[in-house]
C-alpha cells in the first residue's frame, strides 16, 4: 500500500523547498489575511456625531461650544434645538435656555475627526434611526463567509487549491476597493457581501497548501507558524487604520495587499496530492521532482517516483467510491453520533461567536479604540499557548471546559460591577477573548477526533458552516450596547455557558484511537470517571502490539505471517517434561490458546 506521506518522505518532507514557501508565502499571507476579515470593523467604525448646523459649524467657536449650542443634554447625537441659529450667531449671545424646543436633525450630521477623517458610517450617514445599517454591513460579511466557505471549499476540490486561492485574492481586491468607491449604498452592501465570500477560504487554502507539502510531524509546527502570523496581522491592523484615518485609504491598503497575493502564481505550486487524486500524474510528478531536486534528493532521477504516484492514484480512486456514500444525513440517523454532532456544534458556536463578538465590541470599550483592538488581538498568543499545553496534559475536554468557564466568568464581571468602573469592561473583554480563543482552538482539534473517518470531512464542514453562520449575530449583539454597555457581555456570557454545558458531556479524546466507523461511535462506552483528566486507559484504547520475538528456533508456517490483532499466543516446548517458552506472538483467532512445537 502506498501513502502520500511515503512519497513526500522520499522527496523531502521538510527541506529547503518547504522552508522557502513558509518564509516567502505562508507567513506573509497569514499576516495580511486578517486585514481582509477584520478591516470592516474599522471601515464601519462609528465616530462621535451631532446634528449639522451650517451657521454654527462655520463659526470660529470651539467644538465643545458648538455642541452645547446644538445638542440638548437628553440626546447628544440625534436631536437639535429648534431655534433660529442665524439670529443667535448674529446676537453673539451663546447662553442656552433649557426650555428651547427640540427637533430631529434635518441637515445631516457633523462627525468628530479625532480618530477618522471619514468612515463608511459618516459617508452614508448610518447613524440615529439608520444606525442599524452599520451592524448590517458587518453581518453581511459573515453571511458571505457562511455561503462562501462550502462554495469555495467545493471549488478547491474541483479546480485545485492554487487557482481557488488566487481567485479569492482577486475577488477580495476588487470588492474591497469597489465597495469604497461605490456611488450607491445598495451596491456597497452587495460588494461587502461578495467580499465576505472569500474571507475564510483564503486563509484556509494558504494553510492547506503548505500542510499538504510537509511531513506529518511538521504539520503542528506549520499550524503554529500560521496562527502566530495571523495574530501578528491582527496586531498590525489597528496601526494601519490609525495611520490611514480614512476608510478609502484603508481599503486601498488592504486591496493592494490582496493584489500582491496574485504575484504568488509563479512560485506557488499546486497540491501534488490533489493532482494525484485527479489523476494528473505528469503535473504531480513535475512538482514532486522539483521538490526532490530542491531538497537535494535523488528520487526525481529514477522511475520509482512515477510508479508510486500511479499506484497512489489507483488507491485514491478506489477509496473515493466508498467515501461518496457518506452523507450529512448520517448525523441525524444515529443517536450517539447525533448527540456528538449537537454538542460539538454548540461548542463551535460558543467559541466562534464570542471570538468575533468581543473583537467587534472593542469600539464600545473605554479608552482608545485602536489600542483596545490591539490588546484583544495580542491576548490570543498566551491563550493559544495555554490551550496547547493544557490539551496535551489535562485533555481536550477539560481544556474546553476551563476556557469556556473563563469566558463566562469574565463576561459576568461588567454586569456585577458598577458602570463607573470602565476599566472592568476592558479587563473582562481581554479575559473573555482569551477564553474564547482557547476554546475555539480546542474545539477545532477536538471535533475531528470525535467523528468517524467516513464522516469526518463532512462533519467538520457542517460545524464550520454553522459556526461561521452564527457570527452574523455578533454585530447585532454588539449593537445592543446602545441600550446598555453590559448587555453584549451578558449575551456572550450565556453563549459561553452553553459551551461549558456541552463540553462537559463530550468524551475525552486525548490518547484515544480515532473512531473509524459509525459503529465505533454508537458502541462507545467509556470507563473514564466524569472528573478524570489527562490520559486514561479505558477499553477504547488499543492494547500495545507485541511482536514475535522467539528465544529459540521454531519452525512453523504460522510465523511467516504478520498478525496485528492483540490475541497473545505462547509457544511452549515439551522437552524432557519441562515447559520452556519458545516465543510470544499474536493471532486473530480468539479460540486458539496454546501452540506446541
Amino acid at each position: 500500500m502506498v501513502i502520500f506521506e511515503d512519497i513526500l518522505k522520499d522527496v523531502g518532507g521538510f527541506g529547503p523547498y518547504q522552508k522557502f514557501l513558509i518564509i516567502i508565502f505562508l507567513i506573509p499571507s497569514s499576516i495580511v489575511i486578517p486585514w481582509f476579515s477584520m478591516s470592516s470593523i474599522f471601515l464601519a467604525s462609528i465616530p462621535d456625531h451631532w446634528c449639522y448646523v451650517s451657521e454654527v459649524s462655520n463659526s470660529n467657536l470651539s467644538i465643545g461650544t458648538q455642541r452645547q449650542l446644538i445638542s440638548p443634554p437628553q440626546d447628544h447625537h440625534c436631536s437639535m434645538y429648534d431655534i433660529d441659529y442665524a439670529s443667535l450667531m448674529e446676537s453673539k449671545n451663546y447662553s442656552i435656555d433649557p426650555n428651547w424646543p427640540v427637533k430631529e436633525c434635518v441637515n445631516g450630521w457633523q462627525f468628530d475627526k479625532t480618530n477618522y477623517d471619514e468612515t463608511s458610517v459618516s459617508r452614508w450617514n448610518m447613524v440615529c434611526k439608520d444606525d442599524h445599517y452599520s451592524s448590517l454591513v458587518l453581518s453581511l460579511m459573515f453571511v458571505g463567509i457562511t455561503v462562501g466557505t462550502p462554495l469555495f471549499g467545493l471549488m478547491s476540490d474541483r479546480m485545485g487549491r492554487k487557482p481557488t486561492f488566487l481567485l479569492t485574492a482577486f475577488i477580495i481586491a476588487i470588492t474591497e476597493i469597489g465597495s469604497t468607491v461605490s456611488p450607491y449604498f445598495e451596491l456597497y452592501l452587495v460588494l461587502r457581501t461578495l467580499n465576505g465570500l472569500c474571507i475564510t477560504t483564503i486563509y484556509t487554502l494558504a494553510f492547506i497548501i503548505l500542510l499538504e507539502l510537509v511531513s506529518p510531524d511538521i504539520r503542528a509546527r506549520v499550524n503554529g507558524l500560521a496562527t502566530t502570523a495571523w495574530t501578528i496581522g491582527m496586531c498590525t491592523l489597528p496601526l494601519i487604520a490609525w495611520l490611514t484615518r480614512n476608510w478609502l485609504y484603508l481599503s486601498i491598503a488592504t486591496s493592494a495587499a490582496s493584489f500582491c497575493l496574485l504575484l504568488y502564481w509563479k512560485v506557488l505550486p499546486e497540491s501534488p496530492s490533489w493532482l494525484i487524486s485527479q489523476r494528473k500524474y505528469e503535473e504531480a510528478h513535475a512538482i514532486l521532482a522539483k521538490i526532490s531536486k530542491s531538497n537535494s534528493k535523488t528520487e526525481h532521477q529514477t522511475d520509482h517516483l512515477m510508479d508510486a504516484i500511479k499506484k497512489l492514484g489507483d488507491q485514491m480512486k478506489n477509496q473515493t467510491s466508498a467515501e461518496e456514500k457518506a452523507s450529512p444525513l448520517d448525523f441525524f440517523k444515529y443517536p450517539k453520533l447525533r448527540m456528538r454532532f449537537f454538542l460539538i456544534t454548540t461548542c463551535w458556536i460558543s467559541g466562534c461567536l464570542p471570538y468575533y463578538g468581543h473583537q467587534v465590541n472593542a469600539r464600545n470599550l473605554a479608552g482608545n479604540e485602536f489600542l483596545n483592538f490591539l490588546y484583544l488581538s495580542a491576548v490570543e498568543i498566551p491563550a493559544t499557548l495555554f490551550a496547547w499545553a493544557m490539551m496535551e496534559s489535562m485533555g481536550r475536554k477539560w481544556c474546553s471546559i476551563v476556557a469556556f468557564l473563563l469566558a463566562t466568568f469574565a463576561c459576568i464581571l461588567p454586569v456585577v460591577f458598577t458602570s463607573e468602573m470602565a476599566i472592568i469592561g476592558v479587563i473582562a473583554a481581554l479575559l473573555a477573548k482569551a477564553g474564547s480563543s482557547a476554546a475555539y482552538m480546542t474545539v477545532y482539534i477536538q471535533a475531528p477526533e470525535l467523528f468517524p473517518t467516513s464522516l469526518r470531512a463532512v462533519g467538520m464542514g457542517l460545524c464550520s458552516t454553522i459556526g461561521s453562520g452564527s457570527t452574523l449575530l455578533a454585530p447585532y449583539i454588539v449593537y445592543l450596547a446602545k441600550f446598555g454597555t453590559n448587555i453584549p457581555f451578558l449575551c456572550f456570557a450565556v453563549i459561553a455557558l452553553c459551551g461549558v454545558v456541552a463540553a462537559m458531556f463530550l468524551p475525552e479524546t486525548l490518547g484515544q484511537k480515532l473512531p473509524q466507523t459509525v459503529a465505533d461511535v454508537e458502541e462507545f462506552v467509556t470507563k473514564r470517571p466524569f472528573f478524570a483528566c489527562g490520559r486514561f486507559e479505558d477499553d477504547e484504547s488499543p492494547e500495545p502490539y507485541k511482536p514475535f520475538q522467539p528465544t529459540i528456533g521454531a519452525r512453523s508456517s504460522i510465523l511467516k505471517k504478520r498478525w496485528i490483532d492483540p490475541i497473545e499466543i505462547r509457544c511452549v516446548s515439551k522437552r524432557n517434561s519441562l515447559d520452556s517458552v519458545v516465543g510470544v506472538f499474536v493471532l486473530p483467532e480468539p479460540e486458539i490458546k496454546t501452540l506446541h512445537v
